[in-house]
């Protein structure tokens, strides 16, 4: 199965439908990150379910969806955009319980924390709603989040199926919105059929994409569009320099007499920025001299 991401509509009861399917794109995750096999799961679920959220949000805008908890694993982040594109980082990568592997993804998260959804409203308007994490996973958890904080009603499921010895045989998620008009009695029953394992079984035989899509909602999707999903960063040698900026000319100069480099290694692609002596000592001059951020003139 490709990963991709799917937008379609199930016209006749007023549903619309999103479904990602992040099995490579989280394997790739997981190398980056040096994850062991729980924590790999639990981020696994958090790219798909990050993945969702960001479809769900308007043109050219962002979502993070963060979890704090009391667990070993102690907390994730996924930072989506509408286009399919998504990063993040755990703080444990290192989690892994032996055995049932429905179990493990429970444990590392522990049985209280807060699970948070920050949407990009545009204009430089942020949303913030959250509900308190009670056991279970972050999935459960999410449910509990759209009930509570989103007006528009939603069912959703994200599945990580192990394959073997392989934590992320499949990785993937649905989820089913009303429109204004559209039937609330549907979406109970779409919520039930997920209830019941559809999408996980239908995951499970092997099927991907449309058909996938299908053994949840019926026959009667249409389907808007597909594309790729992707980890992508945004970080670049500006934002690193922005940091160190922000740390002033007596700061930078105390760097540069003690260590005489910074290095910042970003959280989310691990990708490595080094600002040596002669570049820390031009920073420094320039914001002496008033020019904002150190950038040069």
């Amino acid at each position: 199965m490709k990963d991709l991401l799917l937008r379609g509509l199930v016209r006749a009861p007023g549903l619309r439908l999103i479904l990602v399917e992040a099995t490579d794109l989280s394997r790739m995750a997981r190398m980056l990150h040096g994850l062991a096999p729980t924590s790999a799961a639990v981020f696994a679920e958090a790219i798909a379910a990050g993945l969702l959220l960001g479809a769900l949000q308007k043109e050219r805008t962002r979502v993070n969806l963060s979890l704090e908890v009391d667990g070993p694993l102690s907390g994730v982040l996924v930072d989506a955009d509408t286009d399919g594109n998504i990063r993040g980082r755990i703080r444990r990568p290192d989690v892994h319980f032996p055995g049932d592997p429905s179990v493990g993804p429970r444990a590392a998260l522990g049985g209280s924390g807060t699970l948070s959804v920050l949407r990009d409203g545009g204009e430089g308007k942020f949303y913030r709603g959250s509900v308190e994490f009670v056991p279970g996973t972050l999935t459960e958890n999410l449910r509990r989040y759209f009930a509570a904080s989103e007006q528009v009603a939603t069912v959703l499921d994200v599945r990580v199926l192990p394959a073997g010895r392989e934590p992320l045989g499949a990785v993937a998620g649905i989820v089913v919105q009303k429109m204004p008009e559209g039937s609330l009695e549907a979406l109970e029953q779409i919520g039930r059929r997920l209830e019941a394992g559809a999408f996980r079984d239908a995951l499970a035989g092997g099927l991907g994409g449309e058909a996938l899509a299908r053994a949840v909602v019926g026959d009667d999707l249409e389907v808007l569009s597909t594309g790729e999903v992707s980890y992508l960063c945004n970080c670049d040698r500006a934002r690193a320099v922005n940091a160190v900026s922000a740390l002033g000319p007596d700061g930078i100069r105390s760097v540069l007499a003690e260590e005489r480099q910074v290095v910042i290694d970003c959280e989310f692609c691990k990708k490595r920025y080094v600002i040596d002596e002669a570049e820390l000592a031009d920073i420094a001059r320039r914001l002496e001299g008033g020019v904002p951020g150190g950038a040069k003139a």
